[in-house]
């Protein structure tokens, strides 16, 4: 009997051997939240023996079998660009911002690839697998200095630029622009509307792909490797951090797989000790207040702040507030400050009563999966389009930061404390999101391995993400064959035409 435990044992050891990959991952968005997702996948990984590589600009916490950290810098755009854009709410503040963002992802992603410890272990060591993220997209040419198939891990719906990748289909009749918060069915107001924002989303994407191409040739030279746009649609897998629950239905290529709420755990951690006690000894339940990784607490407005700590004083409920610096002006007893929290944590405890947030997708995932109710203020990206979506799921309230005050707020926090109808509705979508054959984490940890087994899997590569519009539309065969008919009318109208005169000449010469 031990001989046979012995040999089972030996063999199983082999095979999680032969079967251990090593993986690549690189994500240095200055965004903090657009690295959580891919670093929950790859972290998992690891822990089923793969091991990984993780290149990022947030050094690892926690030491952890079969993970290697390797740390790049990267400017704070935090106390610049988004201090800017939260006191700036005008409609096109985005819109002047958005080139400094980018500028600052692709600078940050061209200094990772050249970080001499990346460098190292690309000349020396073999991978199997490339991941990276959605920003500077350049970086799926490393691909070509490794020989690996890649897989992208998007932290938001599938965009345009996104989709054109693995030549996902996105009608417009039928699939709302993800950045409006608009719903399925449209009618001919929204199908307009719907046109007007994927025009402009083409736009962005068109100027995100030409400042990226500038990096990608100037690291891949033309002769040397396949052209950027090759590269693009040579992916082999586009990972999507949403569920269909929080989406209109759409159609999806086999080489895009949803993986909504791949960041949130099935089962919450243990609390540090000081927010464990703050939160059991809450017995009116605690609210829980985040702007996220990008936003700053300590930036808002003076007028707007203190709306915020005149309505929490007034509740009996206690606050958790994300707060990134030592001291908060007229902070009332019943608020904690905390410079880091355990979200997913704190969102799965039974006192939580209420999540007020911007509105990031992965919060609101978070949020979903416990069941817990939103108070929305959105700034930029698809923060608006989010809140929108779950206010008329019925699980939250809105208040624009334009129109923030003591008087908006503390209505909308104290509808949500006094109407059970947005929690039970929360609970209610809760198990919605669950109810899937697997979990986020085990699809995403399937399909990256499926990949890996079979080499790029290119047997799912969809065909339709070589062609142009005109092809895909089939507007050029119909061009041929409306040119087609064209010609064969008037051939046929010409030929009648001679054939009357024929008749017409010779009824005169009789």
């Amino acid at each position: 009997m031990n001989s046979l435990f012995r040999i089972a044992f030996v063999f199983g050891t082999v095979l999680s051997l032969t079967s251990a990959y090593r993986i690549l991952s690189i994500n240095v968005s200055p965004s903090r939240s657009h690295i959580i997702v891919q670093e929950a996948l790859v972290k998992e990984l690891a822990r089923r023996g793969h091991h990984v590589t993780m290149v990022s600009p947030y050094p690892l916490q926690t030491p952890l079998d079969n993970y290697r950290h390797i740390t790049v810098s990267i400017p704070d755009w935090r106390k610049g660009t988004m201090k800017n854009l939260m006191q700036d709410q005008s409609p096109w503040a985005m819109v002047k911002t958005f080139p400094e963002m980018n500028r600052l992802a692709l600078e940050a992603a061209n200094n990772s690839i050249h970080h001499p410890e990346v460098q190292r272990i690309i000349k020396e060591e073999k991978f199997d697998l490339l991941m990276v993220g959605l920003l500077a997209d350049f970086l799926l040419g490393v691909s070509n200095w490794i020989g690996a198939p890649t897989v992208v891990v998007n932290p938001n719906v599938a965009m345009a630029i996104v989709n054109e990748m693995v030549g996902n289909p996105s009608p417009l009749a039928t699939v709302p622009n993800a950045m409006r918060g608009m719903t399925s069915p449209m009618n001919f107001i929204g199908r307009m509307k719907n046109l007007f924002i994927t025009s402009m989303e083409y736009a962005f994407g068109w100027y995100m792909k030409h400042t990226s191409e500038q990096y990608y040739n100037s690291n891949f030279p033309r002769g040397q490797f396949p052209s950027y746009d090759e590269v693009r649609r040579n992916v082999s897998l586009v990972l999507i951090n949403q569920h269909f629950s929080k989406t209109s239905p759409r159609p999806y290529v086999q080489s895009m797989v949803e993986v909504g709420g791949l960041q949130v755990k099935q089962t919450a951690d243990p609390l540090p000790e000081d927010l464990q006690k703050w939160t059991d000894e809450a017995e009116d339940g605690f609210i829980l207040f985040s702007l996220g990784t990008n936003l700053l607490s300590s930036s808002i407005p003076k007028d707007k702040l203190d709306a915020l700590i005149n309505t929490f004083a007034r509740l009996k409920q206690r606050v958790i507030w994300k707060w990134d610096t030592e001291h908060m002006p007229n902070k009332p007893a019943n608020i904690l400050l905390k410079k880091w929290l355990p979200q997913n944590d704190l969102l799965a405890h039974k006192n939580c009563r209420l999540f007020v947030m911007h509105g990031g997708l992965g919060g609101v995932a978070e949020a979903q999966f416990h069941g817990v109710p939103l108070l929305g203020m959105p700034f930029f990206g698809d923060q608006q389009a989010n809140t929108l979506a779950v206010e008329k799921e019925g699980w939250a309230v809105i208040v624009q930061f334009s129109d923030l005050t003591e008087a908006t707020f503390s209505t909308a926090v104290n509808e949500i404390l006094t109407n059970s109808s947005y929690t039970e509705r929360a609970k209610q979508l809760s198990n919605l999101y669950r109810d899937r054959p697997q979990s986020a984490m085990d699809t995403a940890v399937f399909w990256t391995e499926y990949v890996i087994r079979h080499k790029g899997a290119q047997h799912m590569r969809y065909p339709g993400v070589d062609l142009n519009f005109f092809q895909t539309q089939m507007l050029d065969v119909i061009a041929v064959i409306g040119v087609g008919l064209y010609v064969i009318i008037r051939v046929l109208c010409l030929t009648c035409k001679c054939i009357c005169r024929r008749k017409q000449h010779k009824l005169k010469t009789k």
